[in-house]
Formats: structure tokens, C-alpha cells, sequence
């Protein structure tokens, strides 16, 4: 039985495919726990959890119904087939996950949902739906255009967070409490992140 476990999981980190399913589901698990239990200010702050994880989620969707249907693009980077064909839609479904994420980031907005149900859950699957979106077209994107998403995405970030301590008072959460949330933010996902993308251009520029 150890050994048959032990067996799962090494393919499971052996198949890109598979820990991108299995790690999608953890980090949507976690939000929804976060969501639920978490006080306004983690669940402010924890936004990117349902977004990263369906993000996941739409990247392994369209990955894994390509099966071996892969081709190299112009950058020598091999993509599903079918991220040629939506690629004259990529920037359309970008636009528009954004359309859907940035009303419910602001504090004013999370005020309400704190006091209404319907709307709190209404955010979690915004953020999810346009997460989904997102995973699902970023193969459609180019090497640079994947530089610049990133960039923004960095970017907004941290007037995110500028925002966030500003709107402590509304929340009455001293703001040593808030400064604390973000540096745990910052180094226990931001710089991370920034190292695995900094890997891949690495990677990528090698490659050119």
C-alpha cells in the first residue's frame, strides 16, 4: 500500500499535467478555507488564491484536451495547437477576466460583501471564472506578451497593497497587523512567483 502511494506520488511530480490538476485543486481548497474562516483582512489579501488555482485549473483543461497536438511557435516554444486558434482572442479574454477581477478588489466593495452572503461568494467565483479565463488563453500569448502581463500583473500588485494599508482604518485592523499580512504576502508568494518567471525567461532567452 506505501509503496503503490509512494509510486502516485512520484508520478504525480513527474507528469507536469498531473501537478498542475492536483495543485490547482490545494490551492482552490485552501481559498474556499480562507474565504470561510479567514478574517477580512486574509481574505483581502488572499484574492489571488482562487485566481491562481482556477488559473491552474484552465491551463491544465486546455493542455491536457490537446493531448500530443503540439506545434512550436515562432520563439521555438512548443504550445497546444488549439493556442494558435485562440490567439486572436487571447487579448479579448484578458481584457475581460480584468473587467471581471478589479471591482471586487476594491475595500469599499469587499465592505459590502463582508455584510451580504450572496455577494461574497459571487466575488470568490468572479475571481475563480476569470482565473479559469486567464490560465486558459495564457498559452495563446507570446513570449513578450507573457513578459508584459506578468509586469502589470507585478505592478498592480503593489498599488494593491498601497491600497489595502491605506483602507486599514475601514477595517479597524491596526496597521503594524496589515504591514505584517503583506510582508507575509510578499515573500511567502510575490517572490517566489518572481523567481520561477525569472527562471523561465532564463530558460527562454537560452533557448533564442
Amino acid at each position: 500500500m506505501k509503496k503503490h502511494f509512494r509510486s502516485e506520488l512520484v508520478y504525480i511530480f513527474m507528469n507536469y499535467l498531473a501537478l498542475a490538476k492536483y495543485s490547482s485543486l490545494v490551492i482552490l481548497l485552501v481559498s474556499v478555507i480562507v474565504y470561510v474562516f479567514g478574517d477580512p483582512i486574509i481574505k483581502l489579501l488572499s484574492y489571488q488564491g482562487p485566481i491562481l488555482g482556477s488559473g491552474i485549473l484552465g491551463w491544465y483543461v486546455l493542455n491536457s484536451s490537446s493531448k500530443d497536438k503540439y506545434v512550436e511557435d515562432d520563439q521555438g516554444e512548443r504550445i497546444p495547437v488549439i493556442s494558435i486558434a485562440l490567439r486572436k482572442y487571447s487579448i479579448i479574454a484578458f481584457v475581460l477576466s480584468l473587467a471581471i477581477i478589479i471591482p471586487w478588489l476594491t475595500p469599499y466593495m469587499f465592505r459590502i460583501e463582508e455584510e451580504n452572503q450572496i455577494l461574497f461568494a459571487g466575488s470568490f467565483t468572479s475571481m475563480a471564472i476569470a482565473g479559469f479565463l486567464i490560465g486558459y488563453f495564457i498559452s495563446s500569448f507570446k513570449f513578450i506578451e507573457k513578459i508584459i502581463i506578468y509586469s502589470l500583473g507585478f505592478l498592480a500588485d503593489i498599488l494593491y497593497f498601497f491600497i489595502v494599508y491605506d483602507a486599514a482604518n475601514m477595517f479597524g485592523f491596526p496597521e503594524t497587523i496589515i504591514v505584517n499580512y503583506i510582508l507575509l504576502l510578499v515573500f511567502g508568494l510575490k517572490f517566489p512567483e518572481g523567481i520561477l518567471f525569472g527562471v523561465y525567461i532564463i530558460k527562454k532567452v537560452k533557448a533564442i
